[in-house]
């Protein structure tokens, strides 16, 4: 079994990536997924119309009680905003739940293999760099004086 994001071997047991740390889709999680992707667009529905629901609600009995307009309007802004912002955000983790079950159908890739060079294609060796004391014990040494 092969992870999907980073293409490392993984023991099938696993339920996250030794490299990357993504989660591991198995097979009986994915197979699980449609169903549970179904039951979330319903409940991101019923959350988006519910909440539209109540706000409207909201204002009628606001109205009821001849509270300022400015107040009811203030009031239904800031409660529409959070509906469709949970909504919004509730589609998004509806989308990404989706495309991982998608990513999960894909077929793996193995991962890549390095190309082995042959023996001409083999650099030479290099040399050692020379050490920290041969380097300061060579100016140590006696120079002949020319005379």
């Amino acid at each position: 079994m092969y992870c999907a994001t980073c293409g490392t071997t993984i023991d099938s047991q696993l339920s996250y990536c030794q490299r990357c740390g993504s989660r591991i889709v198995k097979a009986s999680d994915a197979k699980q997924s449609p169903a549970n992707l179904k039951d979330l667009t319903i409940v991101t529905g019923v959350v988006g119309l519910g909440g539209l629901g109540i706000t409207l609600g909201l204002i009628a009995m606001l109205l009821n009680y001849n509270v300022v307009p400015q107040v009811i309007v203030m009031l239904a802004l800031a409660f529409l905003c959070a509906v469709f912002g949970i909504t919004f955000w509730m589609t998004q983790q509806t989308q990404r739940i989706f495309n991982a079950s998608l990513n999960a159908h894909e077929n793996h890739l193995e991962p890549a293999q390095i190309n082995l060079r042959s023996a001409a294609q083999l650099e030479e060796p290099r040399e050692p760099p020379a050490s920290v004391i041969e380097n300061t014990t060579r100016t140590l040494d006696k120079i002949p004086l020319k005379k």
